[in-house]
């Protein structure tokens, strides 16, 4: 009990110190052109790449509780693959991959809790690691299958390392990109890897993170995708053009707040893995400039996954399966065919 306190109280001082940088860099930004700062594009329609029906159907299912929206493929009668997105990102980050496997599976990408058309509940208890666990859970009976084939990334390799720990009936087979299992994280929480998080202690304080992203017309979000310090690499695989389809999902009212209270909830409900290490075969794929984790972590899971494949992808962002989507999915084929 010490030991969790002690912790929180490093976390809430790192939240006061990036927080304080955070505040004066708005501030900064509003100060030197207010205009620019606070105008915002309306947007009322969804971009043309959002109504692609070759990217598959628009469908709604209930799972714990929530109303989640998901973009489907392939023939139903086919096993499930089920695709878990991060933040800040929605169903069409699978764009790459829906495409490439519905020959083989019937595949399916969620708009996580909280994100885009899926229900957004308002509690920050609402959003801890074992609510998101149950909702995939309960999702993959939901769709009528019994097993799956759990494709993650980011966020989403957080939830799916949960599933694979705590119902590994439910998980034939477990792919994991630019995600450390939590217990690797907890290990490789170097000072490099603590700057690299800022924004996780930064998203602990109320509103100043959501109002910070919509500056500039959510040029956060243009940034993170396409700036220099962590955007692709690869721009003829996610164009600047395509920004306008998160941009369109993320300035919608409320949208904010239900996938940053992920960050919110993280430290303060964290959820207890079992010790025994994972015994599905898992592939994890790392494209190795990701600006906010050190790919050293991506060599540290033999402790914690038994039947482990690596694949590092150089000259690759954090975004990795819309960086090098032909490496991400050969390596996918390459593992699901083994």
């Amino acid at each position: 009990m010490a030991a969790g306190f002690l912790a929180l109280c490093f976390v809430y001082t790192l939240t006061g110190i990036f927080g304080s940088l955070t505040v004066l860099h708005t501030v900064a930004r509003i100060i030197w052109s207010p205009r620019r700062a606070l105008k915002k594009q309306r947007r009322e329609a969804p971009p043309s790449c959002l109504l692609d029906a070759s990217l598959g159907t628009h469908n709604y299912v209930t799972a714990n509780g929530l109303k989640f929206h998901y973009v489907s493929a392939g023939d139903d009668s086919k096993p499930l693959m089920l695709f878990l997105h991060g933040f800040p990102e929605f169903w069409f980050s699978w764009r790459h991959q829906i495409k490439e496997f519905s020959r083989d599976y019937h595949v399916v990408a969620i708009d996580m809790r909280g994100y885009n058309e899926t229900e957004r509940p308002t509690k920050r208890s609402d959003y801890s690691v074992d609510v998101l666990h149950k909702d995939i859970v309960e999702l993959v009976p939901a769709l009528g299958y019994e097993t799956c084939v759990l494709v993650a990334h980011d966020w989403g390799g957080v939830v799916a390392w949960t599933v694979a720990a705590k119902n590994p009936a439910l998980v034939e087979k477990l792919i994991v990109m630019n995600c450390p299992h939590p217990r690797i994280f907890a290990k490789g929480r170097s000072i490099g890897q603590i700057l690299k998080s800022h924004y996780m202690f930064t998203f602990q304080l109320p509103w100043l993170p959501e109002f910070a992203i919509r500056l500039h017309d959510y040029q956060a979000i243009y940034d993170s995708f396409q700036g220099k310090k962590t955007g692709v690499h690869n721009k003829a695989s996610f164009p600047p053009s395509l920004v306008e389809a998160y941009k369109y999902v993320f300035s919608k009212p409320g949208a904010l707040t239900g996938p940053i209270n992920y960050y919110r909830s993280v430290f303060t409900r964290p959820s207890r893995l079992p010790s025994k290490p994972l015994e599905m075969p898992t592939l994890l794929i790392w494209g190795d400039d990701d600006a906010a984790l050190d790919k050293k972590m991506a060599d540290m899971h033999t402790s914690v996954v038994s039947n482990l494949t690596v694949k590092h992808i150089s000259n690759c962002s954090h975004w990795v399966q819309q960086d090098t989507p032909e490496a991400v999915n050969h390596y996918m084929r390459e593992f699901l065919s083994s």
